[in-house]
């Protein structure tokens, strides 16, 4: 009988320290865990060599995407699981990685991510099982460098794990506010270096159109009311990052004004000017309403 597949967890981290324990703590099934340490001013490193992890040293890079090559390739095993630091494996989902690792038909598995932002899941599938190709074997998968790029899979080799709780990856993507906008900082100005270097060219059309795309996805597909207060940040704070990254995009494109984006603009500006008067109109029953109320 031939030895099992061995596993290899591999983590970028840099500076979070207070996050990677957890994440070391749930991989502890796994063959070996490699850390690649980005020049951490923390105790990043220590708490990785604390759990038995072979740490390595790198120059500091704002996006983890490159890196996940780099990490992988210092790897032993014969399947890649590729993590962060915020992220931690659930006991079924290390069950069931071991199992499908044995599969000689498979080259990939797709993992539903669990995104918690501002301390809460959510409880819609479109973030609570947000599925990535996170593990697979070594030699298949190349990561692209592109910021939030994922790598192309065959689709007849690959494997997408059930949308239940008891096999996801749990992600804690914002904890705080301050959180979000340091996320952002970095990958904002990436991604839209990304869009330049492909050779995108700025429009307003084509900048509205896209924000009102993802602004429909997160707070009409994503029916974020259910989750309350921190389902509608967590909508808001998704949004603005596009608009971030959009913003990026024209300064790094010459940050020109021009006669059709001027115009398109505008356009959009006078169909607001025209809904002004019936949303008073239809405003106005509630005033008085809240008035009475004020004097009883």
């Amino acid at each position: 009988m031939s030895d099992p597949p061995r596993i290899s967890v591999c983590i970028v981290c840099r500076n979070e320290a207070d996050r990677l324990g957890p994440c070391l703590e749930s991989v502890e099934f796994a063959d070996e865990v490699i850390v690649l340490d980005l020049e951490s001013t923390d105790e990043s490193a220590a708490v990785a060599r604390a759990h038995g992890a072979r740490v390595f040293s790198h120059e500091v890079v704002p996006v983890v995407e490159p890196l996940r090559n780099v990490v992988a390739a210092q790897a032993t095993g014969d399947w890649i699981l590729a993590m962060d630091p915020d992220e931690r494996v659930t006991p079924g989902l290390a069950v069931e990685l071991r199992r499908l690792a044995a599969r000689e038909s498979l080259d990939v598995v797709e993992i539903p991510f669990m995104n918690y932002d501002l301390g809460y899941p959510a409880s819609d599938p479109m973030h609570r099982y947000d599925p990535k190709p996170r593990f697979y074997r070594r030699e298949r998968i190349s990561w692209p460098e592109t910021p939030n790029a994922l790598p192309t899979i065959d689709r007849a080799r690959t494997h997408r794990l059930p949308d239940r709780d008891e096999v996801v990856m749990v992600h804690e993507r914002n904890r705080t506010v301050a959180e979000a906008i340091e996320r952002a900082l970095r990958y904002a100005p990436a991604e839209a270096q990304a869009m330049v270097d492909r050779g995108e060219i700025f429009t307003a059309r084509l900048m509205v159109r896209t924000l009102a795309g993802k602004a429909y996805k997160q707070f009409v597909v994503g029916r974020p009311w259910r989750d309350g207060v921190p389902g509608v940040l967590r909508a808001g704070i998704l949004v603005a990052f596009h608009l971030y990254v959009w913003a990026a995009f024209w300064q790094l494109s010459g940050a020109q004004r021009t006669v059709e984006d001027d115009d398109f603009v505008r356009r959009i500006g006078r169909g607001v000017e025209v809904l002004r008067f019936p949303a008073r109109v239809l405003r106005r029953p509630f005033r008085i309403a809240a008035g009475l109320r004020q004097r009883r």
